[in-house]
């Protein structure tokens, strides 16, 4: 059964983001894709066949045509699209990207898209953070719940939280994000005898990363081992993010593991998953920030690494605890818990024989859940159901 399917994305696409590409590129090819934007970012990196964008490559004018518009010129671009593609699907990645299409096209209907389905799939700071700082998004999802056809969670307390927000039971589903197992080699770590322990973590600067946890735990850590430590990242255009940045910097300013960490701002994935064959350990110590901002499901770069061999320490956070099942395919400590994080960390030191059983389970874990290519298939046949 072929379908076309209309992919909604503000942005085509943010490097902190590949997830998203790989999600509809390893749809089926009975799916036909068409993405949706407004603006490009990395083209050269993200190729689709199908890519329609209302405003080209990222620039000045495209984001005072937000700031003007707050994105209405792009839903009506959408609508747009819908109306001369007729797809079967309209997939709105992100809850208010979702609320924005369903309002148009309840605003501007059109006889050609009465058989279009809706899916609206939810991804972290849109289910906790967005309802917390503007609580009209309360209001406003419960109207595009009251249509939509189906709603997508990463995991079972993202759906659970979704529910909370009012939307039926009967209309969520929980669907794991893949990754792509064949390009991440399954190299299990080793320690040479003599060697520095070298600790890495990824993410872009913001608080629900929870770095400055990591480290103040790290630092713990060195007064017994010998550490290394990478930082691949850096802030994003936001304020709660530059303000991260910054703190990050003090600390390493006035810490004496200061002198053992390398900054080396935001990597390709390609790059990334070079410079991670060069360490042993992954910390991944994601907490919910204080605007409410969390992961909601689970960060992929955590599941890429787990899945690349190397043992992995993060928190019970969101889904998390889904990805890793602590004391068997990784180790988890509480949210904002640095003596935790840090007991975990020595633990996995002390202990270098462990690492084995422990990266065979989660690689087998995530071939069972987190493949790309079943999750593709999955995808698709969550679009032919409703």
């Amino acid at each position: 059964m072929s379908l076309t399917v209309a992919h909604s994305f503000p942005v085509w696409l943010p490097q902190t983001q590949t997830w998203l590409y790989n999600q509809v590129r390893f749809l089926p090819s009975e799916v036909r894709s068409h993405i949706l934007c407004k603006e490009l970012q990395h083209p050269e990196q993200f190729q689709l066949p199908d890519i329609h964008s209302l405003c080209g490559p990222s620039s000045r004018l495209t984001r005072l045509s937000t700031r003007l518009f707050r994105h209405m010129d792009y839903h009506l671009f959408v609508r747009h699209k819908c109306h001369r593609l007729v797809p079967e699907v309209l997939h709105s990645h992100f809850g208010p990207v979702g609320w924005k299409n369903d309002r148009v096209m309840r605003l501007f209907p059109s006889t050609r898209l009465g058989g279009m389905k809706h899916v609206v799939t939810f991804y972290g700071q849109d289910v906790d953070h967005l309802p917390k700082v503007d609580p009209a998004w309360r209001k406003r999802y419960v109207q595009m719940f009251e249509r939509v056809d189906m709603v997508l969670c990463e995991g079972t307390f993202m759906a659970a939280k979704v529910q909370a927000l009012g939307c039926p039971e009967d209309r969520i589903r929980v669907h794991h994000l893949g990754v792509d197992l064949d390009t991440i080699a399954f190299e299990p770590r080793t320690r040479k005898h003599g060697e520095p322990f070298r600790v890495l973590m990824a993410a872009a600067f913001r608080p629900k990363k929870g770095f400055l946890y990591g480290l103040k735990a790290l630092e713990q850590v060195a007064g017994e081992f010998e550490v290394e430590v990478t930082l691949v990242g850096d802030a994003i255009d936001d304020p709660a993010s530059l303000r991260e940045k910054q703190l990050i910097r003090e600390f390493l300013e006035r810490s004496p593991l200061g002198g053992r960490v390398t900054l080396t701002g935001f990597l390709t994935a390609e790059k990334l998953h070079a410079k991670a064959r060069g360490h042993h350990i992954y910390l991944a110590p994601s907490v919910t920030a204080e605007d409410g901002d969390s992961e909601g499901g689970a960060p992929v770069s955590l599941i890429e690494m787990a899945a690349g061999g190397m043992p992995v320490v993060s928190s019970r956070h969101c889904d998390i605890p889904e990805v890793v099942r602590h004391g068997h395919s990784g180790l988890l400590a509480e949210e904002r818990d640095v003596d935790g994080l840090a007991s975990c960390l020595k633990q996995l030191m002390s202990d270098p024989e462990t690492w084995q059983v422990m990266t065979r389970n989660a690689r087998q874990h995530i071939e069972a859940q987190y493949n790309a290519l079943t999750q593709g298939e999955n995808l698709y046949n969550i679009y032919k159901m409703i």
